[in-house]
Protein backbone atom coordinates (compact mmCIF):
# COMPACT_ATOMS: atom_id res chain seq x y z
CA UNK A 1 0.00 0.00 0.00
CA UNK A 2 1.78 3.43 -1.11
CA UNK A 3 -1.02 5.84 0.22
CA UNK A 4 -3.36 8.23 -1.70
CA UNK A 5 -2.73 9.73 -4.18
CA UNK A 6 -1.40 12.99 -2.77
CA UNK A 7 1.02 11.23 -0.63
CA UNK A 8 2.64 9.02 -3.84
CA UNK A 9 5.69 9.95 -6.12
CA UNK A 10 5.33 8.31 -9.67
CA UNK A 11 8.06 7.27 -11.45
CA UNK A 12 7.11 6.98 -15.38
CA UNK A 13 9.47 6.57 -18.28
CA UNK A 14 13.00 4.83 -18.65
CA UNK A 15 13.47 3.97 -15.20
CA UNK A 16 14.85 0.39 -14.52
CA UNK A 17 11.75 -0.26 -12.37
CA UNK A 18 8.94 2.68 -12.83
CA UNK A 19 6.89 2.44 -9.70
CA UNK A 20 4.87 4.23 -7.43
CA UNK A 21 6.75 5.26 -3.97
CA UNK A 22 5.13 6.73 -0.66
CA UNK A 23 5.85 9.78 0.04
CA UNK A 24 8.78 10.67 2.93
CA UNK A 25 9.79 13.74 4.54
CA UNK A 26 12.86 15.37 2.93
CA UNK A 27 12.27 12.72 0.28
CA UNK A 28 14.90 13.80 -2.62
CA UNK A 29 15.30 12.80 -6.62
CA UNK A 30 18.09 10.58 -5.77
CA UNK A 31 16.61 8.87 -3.00
CA UNK A 32 13.67 8.20 -6.04
CA UNK A 33 16.30 6.90 -7.90
CA UNK A 34 17.64 4.43 -5.76
CA UNK A 35 14.46 3.04 -5.37
CA UNK A 36 13.27 2.76 -8.95
CA UNK A 37 16.94 1.07 -10.00
CA UNK A 38 18.46 3.93 -11.88
CA UNK A 39 17.98 4.46 -15.41
CA UNK A 40 17.53 2.66 -17.93
CA UNK A 41 20.54 2.57 -21.22
CA UNK A 42 18.20 3.96 -23.72
CA UNK A 43 17.21 7.42 -20.93
CA UNK A 44 17.70 11.11 -21.72
CA UNK A 45 18.53 11.58 -18.03
CA UNK A 46 19.09 15.34 -18.33
CA UNK A 47 15.53 15.72 -20.22
CA UNK A 48 13.97 14.38 -16.99
CA UNK A 49 11.18 16.37 -15.54
CA UNK A 50 9.25 16.87 -12.65
CA UNK A 51 5.48 17.92 -12.82
CA UNK A 52 4.37 18.98 -9.26
CA UNK A 53 0.61 18.60 -8.49
CA UNK A 54 0.73 20.64 -5.65
CA UNK A 55 1.62 23.82 -8.36
CA UNK A 56 -1.07 23.04 -10.88
CA UNK A 57 1.02 20.16 -12.24
CA UNK A 58 4.15 22.41 -12.64
CA UNK A 59 6.87 21.13 -14.61
CA UNK A 60 10.73 21.36 -13.10
CA UNK A 61 14.05 20.48 -15.43
CA UNK A 62 15.82 17.38 -13.71
CA UNK A 63 19.66 16.38 -14.54
CA UNK A 64 19.09 12.48 -13.85
CA UNK A 65 22.39 11.84 -15.77
CA UNK A 66 24.52 14.73 -14.43
CA UNK A 67 23.24 13.30 -10.54
CA UNK A 68 24.16 9.30 -11.20
CA UNK A 69 26.37 9.00 -13.54
CA UNK A 70 28.62 12.49 -12.80
CA UNK A 71 27.50 12.41 -8.88
CA UNK A 72 26.55 16.19 -9.20
CA UNK A 73 24.77 17.16 -5.68
CA UNK A 74 23.47 20.29 -7.32
CA UNK A 75 21.02 18.16 -9.35
CA UNK A 76 19.33 16.34 -6.03
CA UNK A 77 16.23 18.12 -5.60
CA UNK A 78 13.92 17.56 -3.28
CA UNK A 79 10.72 15.88 -3.93
CA UNK A 80 7.13 16.96 -2.69
CA UNK A 81 3.96 14.86 -2.18
CA UNK A 82 2.06 14.27 -5.44
CA UNK A 83 5.31 14.60 -7.48
CA UNK A 84 5.30 12.80 -11.20
CA UNK A 85 8.60 12.36 -12.63
CA UNK A 86 8.82 11.86 -15.91
CA UNK A 87 12.03 9.90 -17.58
CA UNK A 88 11.95 10.38 -21.30
CA UNK A 89 13.85 8.49 -24.04
CA UNK A 90 17.31 9.59 -25.94
CA UNK A 91 17.76 9.81 -29.42
CA UNK A 92 21.01 7.84 -30.53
Amino acid sequence: FVGPYSQQIRVIGEAAKPQTLPYKQHMTVLDVMIAVGGLTDFAAGNSASITRASENNKRYSVRLKDLIKRGDISANVEMKPGDILIIPQGWF
